[in-house]
Formats: structure tokens, C-alpha cells, sequence
């Protein structure tokens, strides 16, 4: 494929993404990018976003199919061997500094092999177009595999209207899947991240930091 092809293919996913609903940003990592291997990762990462979908959604989750769009991204870092994903997706809760944190405290909470919360990057989208031309930047190497369709989710679900009893149960979900202590140490972490993000305005620190 040549390089003017795949200049208009990323631009054009980068013009996709804009057009979509979403305000958070994350970096999911590993506590070894480099052994986990794709297939490893891929099972872990959609176990994981399963089970946010039951945390935010209970039972629908799977009887009505509701799932929280998503637009995940594979990144393999500057030499190419440390897998991560970048997604961005709209935040289900009003308080989208706590689904951050809600985010990192599941992921770091999931498995052996994820990475703990100071490693992982998750936080409200602050420049959009910036976020868009970040996790589209691999395309230029490796080209659609970029992008995890298996763990993307772009579905409308505007016609999906939670009552104050289902408020109150997922809450009460939430605090089941991410205690207390985790989500003040997940805060803890957003806060500096959001700090040497501010004082720097690099988003490549998150796959470096």
C-alpha cells in the first residue's frame, strides 16, 4: 500500500472518529507488553469490556445487547513489541472523571497480567482532534490492524432510559466491581496524570510513562 493511500485511509478514520459521540481517552497496558502476545491480550481485553458493560448495564447487558460504544486501537509503542490499546468512548456516567477512574481500577483489578493503576492512562478528552490524530498514528505502519473491531462498539442506544432504580443499582454494581480504596487510588493517579499531561500537553507519555 502506498504511503499517499494510507495517508487519506488514516485521515479519513481520524475524520470518522470526530464524528463520533465521546469524551474519554484511554491507555490500557500490560504488566509485559512484550510476552503477552496478541491473542492473550485480545482475550483479556474483551473480557474486560464485557464486563464494564455488565457494571453499567446489569442484565441488559446481554438480554437486550446494550454495550458502551467504544473505538479501540492496537498500538505496538517505538519498537514495535510493546502492545497496548489507546480507545476513546462516551462516558456513561454524568461524572466523567469517575468513569475514568472506575475504568483503571477494572482494568488494573482484571488480571495478573494488566498493568497496575500509575501505569494505564485514562481521562476526559481534552482536545479531540488531538486525541483522534494520536490513536490513528500507527495506521501508518500497520494499517487497518489498528484497529480491534472485535472490541469496538458503535452502536446508538439514545433510546435506552434509566430510572432512578436503575441509578441506584448500578451504583451498587460500581461498588462491587471497584472498591472504595481502588477507585481513591485510581483518582490519585488521574490527578497526576492529568498534571504532566497539562504541564506538557504530550499524549505520547502515555505510552512511554
Amino acid at each position: 500500500m502506498g504511503f499517499e493511500q494510507r495517508k487519506q485511509e488514516r485521515q479519513a478514520l481520524s475524520e470518522h472518529l470526530l464524528a463520533q459521540d465521546w469524551n474519554v481517552f484511554g491507555t490500557l497496558k500490560f504488566v509485559n507488553g512484550r510476552t503477552i502476545g496478541r491473542d492473550s491480550a485480545n482475550k483479556l481485553l474483551r473480557s474486560y469490556w464485557n464486563k464494564l458493560d455488565r457494571v453499567i448495564y446489569g442484565k441488559a447487558a446481554e438480554r437486550q445487547n446494550l454495550r458502551v460504544p467504544r473505538w479501540c486501537f492496537a498500538h505496538e509503542g517505538a519498537d514495535h513489541e510493546n502492545f497496548h490499546i489507546h480507545f476513546v468512548m462516551p462516558s456513561p456516567l454524568q461524572d466523567t472523571e469517575h468513569m475514568c477512574c472506575i475504568l483503571n481500577a477494572l482494568w488494573a483489578q482484571h488480571h495478573a497480567q494488566t498493568a497496575p493503576l500509575a501505569k494505564n492512562w485514562i481521562m476526559p478528552a481534552q482536545d479531540r482532534a488531538a486525541v483522534a490524530g494520536y490513536v490513528t498514528h500507527e495506521y501508518w505502519r500497520i494499517g487497518s490492524d489498528t484497529i480491534l473491531d472485535n472490541l469496538c462498539w458503535g452502536a446508538e442506544q439514545s433510546n435506552y432510559a434509566p430510572n432512578d432504580n436503575y441509578c441506584q443499582q448500578q451504583a451498587h454494581r460500581i461498588q462491587r466491581a471497584a472498591s472504595p480504596i481502588w477507585l481513591r487510588q485510581a483518582q490519585q493517579a488521574l490527578n497526576t496524570q492529568q498534571a504532566r499531561y497539562e504541564a506538557s500537553g504530550d499524549l505520547q507519555m502515555m505510552e512511554r510513562g
